[in-house]
């Protein structure tokens, strides 16, 4: 499904440049298309060359009085910062309009933060006080991505600004998102949120980049907005812009990305996809990266939707596409301008030349991966059969080359199958396997009429459990990617059926088990905020604790079906679980801190145990960057009741995505692992609440009835 190819463009022109007078002709330059070669030493297998040109001015560098702290060293380029005391104090006293001043000829723009957060963010600009800095105007680097008769598309050379792609939380296109809005200076008319960004010239990127004169040499495009190549998300209809963000389809998923000198697959952290932001971009908000390899860089929008429409896709610091997006609302993301300008009326100077190998030299990672396996299982005997830990063996036909057989064993209870009376369309064909659906009108004529303690009763010896959409986290009432429900007040029923584990490690007495399925839907945690696993209410949710145990004052001990851990076991199969130490490593990637250990009798995977140094003995591929076949989980029916999305992607459809509980970049963020298998370190907001739950348990075999369950292989 991931495609490359190689495309080599030799397009030029000579264009005049202008200097003072439109008629006062003084020097031309070289405009080309990217220049495309083949290299076996870059992600992507290409190497990219591009002509730069000078066009505009926007707020760049910062002039300190003395030594400057805000950001750490490693994110400052040359020329970000200028130390110059006598002009910083000049600033403080400058003639000020609307936060713009001139001295000594020279635009210089102020700002000053108003939120208490800045100052203590990591990988974000500290302001450690309420005071105005001051940012230099400076000439914007762009690169020519393409070339035709007296126009050309420059992309800016670093993420210049800093805003969300819209600034509420709801189902949004780049046709009425206020990042479009913000670029082109129009007014609330254009954008879902009726925000304005026409009042003032600083309101705006394209009155603040850009002169009069200036403005009068970018052209307009037709802006399409392909729907989202995966996920098949729409993405509204075409607008016509000065100034936008590129899509999908220009960084990956077309021929036009090879033509722009990007590797047109997003199976690679392709350096020419990496990009920095300016000091001022980084005061503005931007983050940035902290990965050895990639320290510096920051992360951009792309003007599609992500799998659903309150979320939009990025590239991240690494040059990877992440198709499943992020909230609209994220707002530590670089921006990178894209125009089209007129190059007979636009006066462009020569800026060299930029080329994807010294980014890479730059940003290159310094270790591989450890795709060694774990080859000494352990095993044990339950029920006549001997139990293994994962076997994991060479296998070049998937993706990750390795394939895993886990033994599996049944424990424990869960809702799990639907009970209908007739034909079942809450979910599409492909999401439903066998056992998910029971067609049986007797019994579902007794469910309605059941007697019901809460939403528990009990038919025949069997316990059965009733929602309705007012239950589930996201109650759909149309077609899509979520279970369909057709009134918030119906019931649907489902039974309890055993729950399929899979071992992933055993140690003496204590086996550690992971659910074959996503059992549950729910958020990492029900607030948005700054949380790590000791307290998010999920970890509440699957063990059964009180209020004081959470962030969010959410009790899910005061009856034991609030809780994962009283739904799922009796009370002698909770005596054989173990109450043991669970760790939180920092996070892999971006060293967030996921907090101390804590004991839980239930809980979820870490990166660490996913892919990092015991991912090979649970049957994981030891490391990222794959869409690792073995990482890949689908909801059960009840989960997807519950809100669970699942995928519509050819070759993954009916997977969902599943929280692991390590925090993501920032501690407001969880990684996930999505529908394809690829681990999403970055993570996604805590509250995102259609993911699907896999849950994770310890139990004591000199005291567990395990129930041998047969096998599972991740081919």
């Amino acid at each position: 499904m991931r495609k490359s190819s190689i495309v080599i463009l030799s397009s030029l022109y000579i264009v005049s440049v202008f200097s003072g007078c439109a008629d006062n002709n003084k020097d031309s330059i070289l405009l080309k298309d990217p220049e495309v070669v083949a290299s076996d030493s870059l992600p992507g297998g290409i190497e990219t060359t591009w002509s730069c040109v000078y066009f505009g001015s926007y707020p760049t560098c910062e002039i300190v009085s003395d030594e400057f702290s805000a950001v750490d060293d490693y994110a400052v380029s040359d020329g970000d910062v200028i130390c110059d005391p006598e002009l910083y104090s000049e600033l403080n006293t400058a003639n000020w309009e609307d936060d713009e001043a001139a001295v000594k000829g020279e635009k210089y723009r102020r700002i000053r933060s108003e939120n208490e957060q800045d100052d203590h963010r990591e990988q974000h600009y500290n302001w450690n006080d309420d005071s105005y800095h001051y940012f230099r105007y400076e000439p914007i680097k762009w690169r020519v991505i393409e070339t035709e008769s007296n126009e050309a598309v420059l992309m800016a050379d670093r993420q210049l600004d800093c805003a969300a792609y819209n600034e509420t939380a709801k189902g949004v296109y780049w046709e009425d998102c206020t990042l479009r809005s913000f670029l082109n200076g129009y007014d609330g008319s254009f954008n879902s949120d009726g925000v304005s960004f026409a009042e003032k010239t600083q309101d705006s990127f394209f009155k603040t980049a850009f002169s009069e004169s200036e403005q009068k040499s970018i052209v307009k495009s037709t802006v399409n907005n392909k729907d989202n190549y995966y996920f098949g998300t729409h993405c509204g209809e075409a607008t016509e812009d000065y100034v936008y963000i590129f899509d999908e389809a220009e960084v990956f998923a077309s021929e036009d990305a090879g033509h722009y000198g990007f590797t047109n697959s997003d199976g690679y952290a392709d350096a020419a996809r990496r990009f920095k932001p300016t000091l001022y971009a980084m005061a503005k908000g931007a983050w940035y990266s902290p990965v050895a390899g990639n320290e510096g860089n920051g992360f951009w929008f792309l003007r599609t939707n992500g799998y659903t429409t309150a979320n939009v896709d990025y590239i991240c610091d690494f040059g990877s596409v992440y198709n499943r997006g992020t909230y609209v609302t994220v707002s530590d993301a670089g921006v990178i301008p894209v125009i089209r300008v007129n190059t007979v009326s636009a006066r462009l100077r020569s800026a060299g030349t930029v080329c994807s190998a010294d980014i890479f030299k730059e940003t290159e990672d310094g270790e591989a991966d450890d795709i060694s396996t774990y080859d000494t299982p352990q095993s044990i005997e339950a029920g006549g059969e001997v139990l293994s830990e994962p076997v994991v063996v060479k296998d070049d036909s998937l993706s990750s080359g390795l394939k895993t057989t886990w033994s599996c064993v049944s424990f424990g209870s869960y809702p799990f199958s639907e009970i209908t009376d007739g034909a079942f369309g809450a979910v599409a064909d492909y999401a439903v396997d066998e056992g998910d659906v029971i067609t049986d009108s007797e019994l579902y004529k007794k469910l309605g009429s059941a007697e019901w303690s809460g939403n528990e009763t009990e038919i025949d010896g069997v316990k059965y459990r009733r929602i309705s959409a007012k239950d589930s986290f996201n109650p759909s009432f149309e077609s899509g990617q979520y279970y369909k429900w057709n009134d918030e007040n119906e019931y649907r029923y489902f039974r309890y059926d055993p729950i399929k584990w899979r071992i992933i490690e055993i140690n003496g007495n204590e086996v550690m088990l992971v659910a074959d399925r996503q059992l549950d839907c729910a958020p990492y945690n029900t607030e948005s905020c700054d949380v790590q696993w000791e307290s998010c209410t999920l970890r509440s949710f699957l063990n059964g604790y009180s209020a004081g145990q959470n962030i969010s004052g959410e009790d899910h001990s005061s009856d034991p079906m609030l809780s994962f851990y009283g739904t799922a076991f009796s009370q002698s199969e909770q005596e054989c679980i173990i109450n043991g130490e669970v760790e939180n490593p920092k996070n892999l990637n971006y060293y967030t801190d996921c907090g101390g250990t804590v004991n839980d009798k239930v809980f979820i995977l870490s990166t660490d145990e996913v892919f990092g140094s015991s991912a090979a003995r649970h049957g994981f591929y030891p490391g990222g960057g794959v869409d690792d076949p073995a990482r890949r989980f689908r909801p059960s029916m009840y989960a997807k009741a519950r809100g669970t999305w699942y995928s519509p992607v050819e070759g993954y459809k009916g997977n969902s995505f599943w929280y692991m509980r390590t925090n993501g970049y920032t501690l407001s963020n969880a990684s996930y692992i999505c529908d394809f298998g690829y681990i999403y370190s970055r993570g996604t907001d805590v509250s995102c609440n259609d993911s699907g739950v896999l849950p994770a348990i310890r139990v004591d075999i000199s005291k567990a009835d395990l129930i041998p369950a047969g096998k599972v292989s991740s081919k």
